[in-house]
């Protein structure tokens, strides 16, 4: 397993679907672009499901026809849409500009996440919104600080906490007769001091710690993380712990992200998720140029201005709520 494989969240899944379907229905579309979609939805069924879910939600805002699945000699792909989609149509394309494709995906993008939502309600004991934090003292007595878009549930003691989704820092109260545990993913993590950091990256589980200790089991294998590490697992298996800045790492507990030489898409990822709409980044080429810096988690639409006069880009805007980057 290769544990520096980041797993796509199930949200960026969606969010790629939906840009996918607005680029097909609202742009110019090529059989070049028509292959690069059938490699993507080949990739992996999450994204064929994801492509079909955004077709749904389009048909049902304004009850427009719409274009059959991606051709190709992909029996599979073709099985799975008709699973999924019980009815597909011929297209009718009016040319529109591309920041109407933009603006197509964000509704579609977040119209699939709020669906996604409802069974995560249901489990939680405690969440958080887009561009929230939270900080609760658990029945334990011990601290949980959530991010935004986080979601756990703990039993009765406080000991055993579950993260549903999100990122979730803890400072434990101590109780050497009862361990606390956070499970997330396909793991456990035990602590054997005070604070740490537990993210849900899509399939894949990141723990890292500010103080003392813990033992992180998954599978048939556990290992120690200790201060100043973080580890990776999966259902694939488990990573090594490495040493990490833990100021980087912790920095949302402060409402900062702190990044150093990170590609622009990555931090625009990053900022999305605090922000109560879309941002985008149009170009490859520019999706990968470097970016150092503090930013206000806070205060999302800030930071984008920040970025642009600090790389000389600029942006497209329907209010703070769409935002899209570009050269």
């Amino acid at each position: 397993m290769n544990v520096e494989r980041s797993t796509p969240d199930p949200k960026d899944v969606n969010r790629a679907a939906a840009r996918w379907f607005a680029a097909r229905e609202t742009g110019e579309w090529s059989a070049a672009e028509e292959a690069r979609l059938g490699q993507w939805l080949d990739a992996d069924p999450a994204h064929v499901a994801a492509f079909a879910r955004a077709e749904t939600i389009w048909a049902s805002m304004d009850g427009v026809d719409l274009a059959p699945p991606p051709i190709g000699p992909r029996p599979a792909r073709r099985e799975a849409y008709r699973k999924i989609a019980s009815q597909w149509r011929s297209a009718r394309k009016a040319p529109r500009s591309r920041w109407a494709g933009s603006a197509v995906a964000a509704g579609i993008a977040l119209l699939l996440v709020f669906a996604a939502d409802i069974p995560i309600r249901l489990q939680a004991d405690a969440m958080t919104g887009t561009g929230e934090f939270r900080q609760m003292t658990l029945p334990d007595g011990s601290q949980a600080m959530l991010d935004t878009g986080t979601a756990i549930s703990f039993d009765r003691s406080g000991r055993r906490v579950t993260l549903l989704r999100g990122e979730a820092a803890f400072q434990v109260a101590p109780d050497p007769a009862h361990p606390f545990t956070v499970s997330a993913g396909s793991g456990s993590t035990t602590a054997l001091g005070t604070r740490f950091i537990v993210r849900q990256l899509g399939g894949e589980t990141q723990v890292a710690v500010s103080e003392h200790s813990v033992r992180v089991a998954s599978g048939p294998r556990s290992a120690i993380v200790r201060e100043g590490e973080a580890l990776r697992y999966d259902d694939g298996g488990m990573g090594a712990a490495h040493p990490i800045v833990v100021a980087n790492f912790d920095a949302w507990t402060r409402g900062r992200i702190r990044v150093v030489n990170r590609p622009l898409g990555e931090v625009i990822a990053e900022l999305a998720r605090y922000h109560r709409g879309y941002i985008g980044v149009l170009g490859a080429g520019i999706a990968k140029r470097p970016v150092s810096g503090t930013f206000d988690l806070r205060d999302p639409a800030g930071a984008i201005d920040v970025i642009e006069r600090t790389l000389g880009l600029r942006t497209t805007r329907l209010t703070d709520r769409l935002i899209i980057i570009h050269g």
